[in-house]
């Protein structure tokens, strides 16, 4: 099929998506709701503030949303389950067009819902009652339902978000790479890549002057001494964001090259 978008068909692939991948991904989210349950349990009996297991939906939520492409898109590239993924009549662009909103939009949506109403069921079924659920989550719209995505991160939300998003194209990136045991391949991946940077690093420290990095650390404290906090922080931000759309946009085009390419 030709790399050619169509509207009326990438309408038609998406709703597909949704229908048929989605709630089958979601009835994962059951351990999820376990983890959650047994965090009130223990909330309830070590007599702990209700507020600390935001830390903990947190960290459900971004494993949720994180891991969400290696299961609903599982067997894109798989040798004998790929081939009907490889027949849906759209082209390459579409499906990965599907496949970013669905994972970048529709899962964390999905999943932010689903704990959501799991955590309203134990706030009613517990002698708390439903009305502190109400004002923890609606008092404050935005730090207080949101805080379990945000809490404790000192930056702004556009570069948590754009940083997420990140996240989630890599893992669509290593999904449409790696045919078997995706997960562990990726955590060794990225385990391998960390050590290989910080050999090359040291060997790099070991093999430059030391005046070369008084020099560097002078011209810092230079530029900090120039600059406002608010304005260091800007130019931190603004690198930052570029660094993580150059990640998103090499992850996209890896992963459009791998859905064209790939072979069964």
């Amino acid at each position: 099929m030709n790399d050619i978008f169509d509207f009326g068909r990438f309408g038609k692939l998406f709703v597909y998506e949704c229908r048929n991948y989605l709630p089958r991904y979601m009835k994962g989210l059951v351990v999820f709701s376990s983890v959650l349950f047994a965090a009130w349990m223990l909330t309830i009996a070590l007599d702990f503030p209700l507020r600390d297991r935001t830390d903990i939906i947190s960290v459900l939520y971004t494993l949720a949303i994180f891991l969400s492409p290696y299961f609903i898109y599982k067997d894109m590239n798989n040798r004998k389950r790929g081939y009907s993924y490889a027949m849906i009549p759209a082209s390459t662009l579409e499906k990965l067009l599907s496949m970013t909103l669905v994972s970048i939009f529709v899962v964390p949506l999905a999943v932010y819902v689903s704990l959501t109403l799991a955590d309203a069921v134990l706030y009613a079924l517990s002698s708390i009652g439903i009305g502190e659920f109400l004002q923890f989550y609606f008092y404050n719209p935005f730090e207080s339902s949101f805080e379990f995505v945000f809490h404790e991160y000192d930056a702004p939300v556009g570069s948590i978000a754009i940083a997420s998003v990140s996240s989630i194209t890599v893992a669509m990136m290593f999904n449409s790479i790696f045919r078997k045991n995706k997960i562990i391949k990726t955590v060794l991946f990225n385990m391998a890549l960390g050590f290989l940077s910080t050999f090359v690093m040291i060997i790099f420290v070991q093999c430059t002057d030391q005046e070369f990095w008084m020099e560097i650390g002078n011209s810092i404290e230079r530029f900090f001494n120039a600059h406002t906090p608010d304005e260091v922080m800007a130019l931190y931000n603004c690198l930052t964001t570029l660094y993580y759309m150059a990640i998103i946009a090499v992850a996209l085009v890896i992963t459009y090259f791998r859905i064209k390419k790939v072979n069964y």
